[in-house]
């Protein structure tokens, strides 16, 4: 029993030039969708990946609580702020719980995702996690063309290759620095869960991707976030840790994270699967690291390092190869958002 249905080409909406092949605009009428939809769905993952990069700034103001508590109080927030949107939705098109399968397997992903690249961090160097984690655009790649047998452009796999190269680039000196000193408690271990996390985060979004086939974005990430949300509270009850900060002063900042990483830079995500695929939507994520640095010299006044600028250069002209060659996105007929 095959897990995923083979992408089709199907017919476009007139509007939209032959060589995108990107689906249906967000809403009727939608004139930049209309003008350029691959410009706009790309400009909009942008603003998506600046958003889900927030997270790392909003991070640090919470040293007390525990990491695997702030990924469930992000999900679930986010649930909850999407629960009328999906009711109201639901009602209105009657859709079956089955059609929601992918949507609850993403939801396990994005879970998984957390639990294993957070609980790296206990085990190894922060620079070895984040390369690690880093790889999810290869096994977004790998698990298409090797196992999905899904065509990905060649441009995409150079573009992914020349940005994770960034990405080491960045992360190099730490990696130096950490070899020669504490790698952490167990380097092996923790490397091998953040490598983990990168896979799951990966299946998370091509899991996504098929779900979007069928449904709108607000539709899909309710049931996703929901899923995720029970799955972490689950590890949370295992591990014993508090669910929820008691003090006032952490919850300015959780909800900046529910609000702009997960609300805005996740769902936006989502949506862009649809119109621009799994590996594209990994590769901007592979942004956050240069979108962090710069947000924390704006809002914390930490420089620059040159081989952020460097690495950083390496990961913008990496994107810019894979997108350079919109390729074939083939949606599902039934969902317009």
């Amino acid at each position: 029993m095959t897990i995923f249905k083979a992408y089709r080409p199907l017919s476009l909406p007139r509007f939209i030039p032959q060589k995108y092949v990107l689906g249906h605009p967000i809403y009727p009428g939608s004139a930049a969708m209309k003008q350029s939809p691959f410009a706009f769905a790309a400009g909009l993952v942008l603003l998506g990946s600046l958003m889900a990069s927030s997270s790392a700034i909003w991070i640090r103001f919470l040293p007390e609580v525990s990491p695997i508590s702030i990924g469930f109080i992000r999900v679930s927030g986010a649930a909850i702020i999407f629960f009328p949107l999906f009711w109201r939705e639901r009602a209105k098109r009657r859709i079956p719980w089955r059609d929601f399968r992918y949507s609850v397997l993403a939801g396990i992903a994005l879970a998984l995702h957390f639990a294993t690249w957070i609980t790296s961090l206990w085990y190894t160097t922060v620079a070895h996690s984040v390369l690690f984690v880093a790889t999810h655009p290869m096994f977004v790649i790998a698990i298409s063309l090797g196992i999905l047998r899904i065509p990905v452009a060649r441009n995409q796999i150079v573009g992914a290759l020349v940005a994770l190269a960034g990405v080491v680039f960045i992360q190099w000196r730490d990696i130096s620095i950490a070899s020669l000193g504490n790698g952490g408690a167990q380097p092996i271990l923790g490397n091998a869960l953040a490598l983990a996390g990168g896979l799951f985060a990966a299946v998370y979004l091509l899991l996504g991707r098929e779900a979007r086939r069928s449904l709108s974005t607000v539709l899909h990430v309710e049931v996703t976030y929901a899923t995720a949300a029970v799955v972490l509270l689950l590890a949370i009850i295992v591990l014993r840790v508090p669910p929820i900060p008691l003090a006032p002063g952490p919850w300015l900042y959780l909800g900046l994270l529910i609000l702009l990483p997960t609300v805005g830079g996740h769902t936006i995500f989502n949506w862009g699967l649809r119109h621009l695929g799994a590996p594209l939507i990994s590769l901007f994520g592979l942004l956050e690291p240069v979108e962090s640095a710069l947000l924390a010299l704006i809002i914390l006044g930490e420089g620059i390092g040159g081989d952020t600028i460097i690495g950083g250069a390496a990961i913008i002209c990496g994107l810019a190869l894979a997108v350079w060659r919109p390729v074939d996105h083939a949606p599902g007929p039934s969902s317009t958002n």
